[in-house]
């Protein structure tokens, strides 16, 4: 007698009209995963065409109008907010020069001048170093009766030259890498026509997270120049901290360029470059600005993104043997 080895499974579930839940739940969630992955798929292209449409014609350089200038009319209720705190005024000026204007000395003689924002600026760079001249702007919301300092952003452009240092350190909480993505994708599109892309990351004290803000700019092979407003970003971004400035160099290395240490120059701010946006993984430049004396020093990029990296699959150790031979 002859033995039939080949024995046929009996799906139970089948033969009794059983329903098996977790094979439905799990072809569920599979269903889900691919209908999301589609949507994500589909949204994607079409953003990128949306941006490519829009890039493959000529337009003028864009700048945002600004609103009725604000006269620089604080007074002694006049709040500050900076850095997630809120300062009174008269912690910078006197409530002389904020009724009557600023003291100044003029051929062996004083007068008083109508007091500007630059005159705030300076009081406030004595205790914040950052708050230099040609980066800082001061915004000044008179409906709200509240001046907010900001960070202004300046031109970025490529070439060959780099700085480098082993000095790393903690900033606050480490940066999700998922803003990193959101940035390198975003690149990776205007890396296609071979453009730059400028983003700015802030930190939210009130809340405790971070996000990236694309201010409107002018775009070109060689550099990208933010043209919006400060007023107009203020009142998008509120009073986050700027903890840092990022660009792409598309295809090209991704390395400080003359233009890029002459802009990036704000004490204890960090700014980073993207570049060779073509490759699976893209290569990250990061570096800080600590002070004219000491100039730029080169960060480790896990000093201040998130490890991607740190998720390892179910496996037995004993499993990976090794060779010492």
């Amino acid at each position: 007698m002859t033995k039939n080895n080949n024995f046929e499974q009996t799906d139970i579930f089948k033969v009794f009209g059983l329903i098996d839940d977790h094979a439905e739940k799990k072809k569920q969630e599979e269903a889900e995963r691919a209908a999301k992955a589609r949507a994500d798929k589909e949204e994607y292209e079409a953003k990128a065409a949306e941006i490519r449409k829009k890039t493959s014609v000529t337009t003028p350089r864009e700048t945002v109008n600004k609103k009725d200038v604000e006269t620089f009319t604080p007074n002694e209720d006049t709040i500050i907010r900076y850095y997630g705190e809120t300062f009174e005024i008269t912690s910078f000026l006197t409530s002389e020069e904020l009724a009557e204007g600023f003291l100044v000395k003029k051929n062996d003689e004083t007068e008083r001048i109508p007091l500007e924002p630059e005159m705030l600026r300076k009081r406030m760079e004595k205790e914040f170093p950052e708050l230099v001249k040609a980066h800082t702007e001061i915004i000044f919301l008179k409906d709200k009766n509240i001046i907010i300092p900001t960070m202004k952003a300046k031109k970025k452009g490529n070439c060959e030259n780099v700085l480098s240092s082993d000095s790393t350190s903690p900033f606050l909480s480490k940066i999700p890498f998922s803003i990193l993505q959101e940035f390198i994708s975003l690149s990776k599109i205007y890396g296609e026509l071979s453009l730059e892309v400028h983003g700015d990351i802030y930190y939210c004290i009130q809340k405790h997270e971070y996000f990236l803000d694309i201010p409107k700019q002018s775009v070109h092979r060689l550099w990208a120049e933010v043209t919006e407003e400060s007023l107009s970003i203020v009142e998008r971004v509120q009073d986050a901290i700027k903890v840092l400035e990022i660009h792409s160099h598309h295809s090209m290395r991704p390395l400080p360029s003359p233009q890029d240490d002459e802009s990036e120059r704000v004490p204890g701010m960090h700014y980073a470059i993207v570049g060779y946006i073509h490759h699976y993984l893209p290569e990250v430049f990061l570096r800080q600005f600590v002070s004219e004396d000491v100039g730029h020093i080169r960060k480790d990029v896990i000093s201040l993104f998130e490890c991607p990296f740190q998720t390892l699959p179910s496996f037995e150790i004993e499993s990976i043997e090794v060779n010492s031979k």
